[in-house]
């Protein structure tokens, strides 16, 4: 029979192990997905002027139970606006959009490698819109398919030339996915002001270019066509998607071949407690 003292280190050490992997299996969680994190979104920690720092939730999918119920809801993820309104970008900019997420992208973050699990699920569909009427309305206005998102490339896009000055717009960024335990459907939104010689609202072009809605309740539930690469390193941005997107083709016609979708393959996710965080992953 072993000593009283040995068990109970032997219950110590076991508890502590058991204490480590929890904590390693949270934060891999919390690692798990992707945000646009230029122009600052919404709900970045590192984003000096949010309203509503989010630690546990930033790089989930809408409607997936992070943080308790549905979880992060469209449009922006049910984020407040920031603060102030201090990124400015003038009619016909263009932008290079960055991704990151918990891991890696940004300040301080471990350096990426090739091999570095960067959780881009196979890429699948990017979408870049604006809303003139605080996430009313989103006109497209660039899109970049299979290989995006990807934190190895700048994903360069063009503001429209035509559009009207507005003090308070939207620029979103939304993501379907190409691969994951679900079909899912990501969004982030900067708070932007846009400086032109021109007034008005969102032009006719862009309102009549809606997005691309799915994996979220009420619409049809599919995997976007991806990439072979898995989390890893893609290829990067097309290069005829970029010169369709540099001359305000959007990226070029939609017509890539999305498969007909269907209803949640999972209506009842697991609830989870407030803060926790994402538990499922890739």
């Amino acid at each position: 029979m072993m000593p009283p003292n040995t068990i109970t280190m032997r219950r110590s050490k076991c508890t502590l192990l058991l204490l480590a992997l929890l904590v390693a299996a949270s934060m891999q969680g919390a690692y798990a997905h992707m945000s646009m994190i230029y122009p600052l979104a919404r709900g970045l920690p590192i984003n000096p002027y949010t309203t509503a720092p989010d630690y546990n939730c930033r790089d989930a999918p809408l409607y997936d139970g992070c943080g308790g119920g549905t979880g992060k809801t469209f449009p922006c993820g049910g984020y407040p606006p920031d603060k102030q309104v201090v990124q400015s970008f003038e009619a016909g900019q263009m932008i290079n959009v960055t991704f990151g997420n918990a891991a890696y992208g940004s300040p301080g973050e471990p350096a990426l490698t090739p091999t570095s699990d960067q959780a881009r699920h196979s890429g699948g569909l990017c979408e870049f819109s604006l809303s003139y009427d605080q996430g009313g309305t989103f006109g497209v206005f660039a899109r970049y398919h299979v290989s995006c998102p990807d934190m190895f490339y700048n994903w360069t896009i063009k503001l429209p030339d035509n559009l009207p000055a507005c003090d308070n717009c939207i620029l979103g960024w939304s993501w379907i996915g190409a691969v994951g335990a679900r079909p899912e459907y990501y969004m982030g939104c900067a708070d932007i002001k846009i400086v032109s010689t021109l007034n008005g609202s969102l032009p006719p072009e862009l309102a009549s270019t809606p997005l691309r809605m799915a994996n979220m309740p009420g619409y049809p539930y599919y995997f976007a066509p991806g990439d072979k690469f898995g989390n890893l390193r893609g290829n990067g941005p097309n290069s005829s998607e970029l010169a369709a997107n540099m001359r305000g083709a959007t990226g070029g016609p939609d017509t890539h071949p999305f498969p007909p979708g269907g209803p949640d393959p999972q209506p009842m996710l697991t609830k989870r407690k407030k803060g926790k965080g994402t538990r499922r992953m890739l």
